[in-house]
């Protein structure tokens, strides 16, 4: 099975990084015939033929039920305790059917299997379409999570298998001249403009989700930048020789307060190769690379490079912010393979003056010493904390540290608290009437419903700033920067809030007040 496996991965490589065009097309053909000349494929591998069993979310389970219909079945033998199972199927029963569905004349899945009657797809398709009504999904949604229901999904013949799920594109692009290293000057590089960033059709950017979602779900992964993806807010930057990276906004009811939140997804001859998400902030974004198995050995440090030139381009960030798990931390896998290392010849540094000093006198050793490596115990150390990657003139002082994510939502309940209403929604309402008024926000009757519900979620923050004083050229900045936060391109939003330098500067002197109190 590992051979299989290995032959598998190989052909992935030659399909995504091909030496000719020849060898594209040869590769591909045998991926799409995997299933058809192998016989012994490994189950949870996600390639053709194999079968995938995992416990997915309701929203990933939701878009199996559409995109993959009569692939995917409940898999009742590693269901030991159907209690939560039975509450759910409670919802869906008709007052008739109490008494027998009650009686425990039939197991769970006895009842689903006459209850479905001769109805065509699977045990998971028929449940899925009792639950399907879009006005109760937050409530079907934390009830099927609570389940915790574990499904096997057949890949036979699906085109969302490692081996078939491509993104259709033209030309291909051979790699004759090889892998492209890492630019020698990273900053320059990321600060290089794009001829054009597209942004997709609706019906463009939801086939490039269900490509993101399904090479995710194949690999017992799945994340809510790709699973809250906006159709309507997909962009696709080129970055030559067959690679594109696609940039996912949030749909607006799945946006967070203050920070833009976005998914990316790398491709190379349309194939999906490696994926990340991100949190935008004011000039900053925290976020990391994820290369897919069978990409390993590609041109990673080039890569990441340009994704980082898409959000330089996208929302205006020079600070690019790499958490402990990206290298290290509780991440094992990542500490073992020296990912610290991969981020610092990229130019990323240490936050705590300590660890910078120890990585320092690491490298020169490395560069000494060719054969040395840095032991477990210095890669602890050097893991310790977060890096940062930062741009020519960016300044420590526009730094919004992210532990005044959670000051300010503290702040949000004070604010919410000093309105004095009998509910939590008419003090929400109140405190967004009163930021109105002190932003000379006239009426909000123009604006769309998405972009007044936006107001309403991030009012509490913005008046703990107390902006009412505020010159009028900077109150209609906020203004304007406000109603993005609810348009329909949250990207818009991210570049005008890393231009807002009065805001930036307001939260940070107002967070570290209340942490002085």
């Amino acid at each position: 099975m590992t051979s299989t496996r290995n032959r598998h991965s190989r052909l992935c490589f030659a399909r995504a990084f091909p030496d000719s065009i020849e060898a594209y097309r040869d590769a591909h053909a045998r991926l799409l015939n995997f299933a058809g000349d192998f016989r012994d494929i490994p189950d949870d591998s996600g390639i053709a033929g194999s079968t995938v069993y995992y416990r997915f979310s309701y929203e990933v389970a939701r878009w199996l039920a559409k995109r993959a219909p009569g692939e995917v079945s409940i898999d009742w033998d590693a269901i030991d305790d159907t209690t939560r199972l039975d509450e759910l199927l409670a919802q869906v029963l008709r007052p008739s059917e109490d008494e027998y569905f009650d009686s425990g004349y039939a197991t769970s899945h006895e009842w689903i299997d006459m209850a479905r009657g001769k109805s065509t797809g699977t045990d998971f398709d028929w449940l899925m379409k009792q639950i399907g009504d879009e006005r109760r999904r937050p409530f079907w949604c934390q009830l099927y999570d609570a389940v915790d229901l574990p499904l096997a999904w057949d890949l036979s013949g699906s085109k969302y298998s490692k081996s078939a799920n491509v993104l259709s594109t033209d030309p291909i692009f051979s790699r004759q001249s090889g892998m492209r290293p890492r630019p020698r000057a990273v900053s320059r590089a990321i600060k290089t403009p794009f001829e054009s960033i597209e942004q997709l059709s609706a019906r463009e950017g939801k086939r490039l989700i269900d490509v993101a979602m399904a090479s995710l779900a194949v690999r017992h992964r799945e994340t809510n930048h790709f699973n809250y993806a906006n159709a309507n807010e997909v962009y696709l930057a080129d970055v030559g020789q067959g690679i594109a990276i696609a940039v996912f906004g949030l749909l607006p009811e799945h946006r967070f307060p203050l920070e833009c939140t976005m998914g990316f997804l790398i491709l190379s001859n349309g194939v999906p190769v490696g994926y990340g998400g991100s949190s935008i902030l004011f000039q900053q974004v925290n976020t990391g690379i994820n290369i897919f198995d069978e990409y390993r050995g590609s041109e990673a440090s080039f890569l990441w490079v340009q994704v980082m030139r898409v959000y330089h381009a996208l929302a205006g960030c020079t600070r690019f912010i790499a958490n402990v798990y990206q290298f290290g931390g509780e991440n094992t896998e990542a500490l073992n393979s020296g990912a610290f290392w991969f981020y610092y010849r990229l130019g990323y540094r240490p936050v705590l003056a300590q660890v910078r000093k120890l990585a320092q006198r690491e490298s020169s050793r490395i560069k000494r010493d060719r054969k040395y490596r840095s032991d477990l115990k210095t890669l602890r150390k050097l893991t310790s904390c977060d890096m940062h990657l930062t741009l020519p003139g960016a300044k420590q002082s526009e730094l919004f540290d992210e532990k005044w994510l959670i000051t300010s939502s503290m702040l949000a309940s004070r604010s919410l608290a000093a309105a004095e209403s009998g509910s939590r929604e008419q003090s929400a309402n109140r405190v967004a009437a009163q930021l109105a008024r002190d932003i000379d926000l006239r009426s909000l009757h123009r604006w769309s419903p998405q972009e007044r519900h936006a107001f309403i979620r991030i009012a509490p923050i913005i008046a703990a700033v107390s902006p009412a004083k505020w010159p009028g050229d900077e109150k209609r900045g906020l203004r304007e920067l406000l109603r993005a936060k609810g348009g329909n391109d949250e990207a818009r939003y991210a570049m005008l809030l890393s231009k807002n330098d009065t805001l930036l500067k307001s939260l940070i002197k107002t967070c570290r007040r209340a942490e002085s109190e």
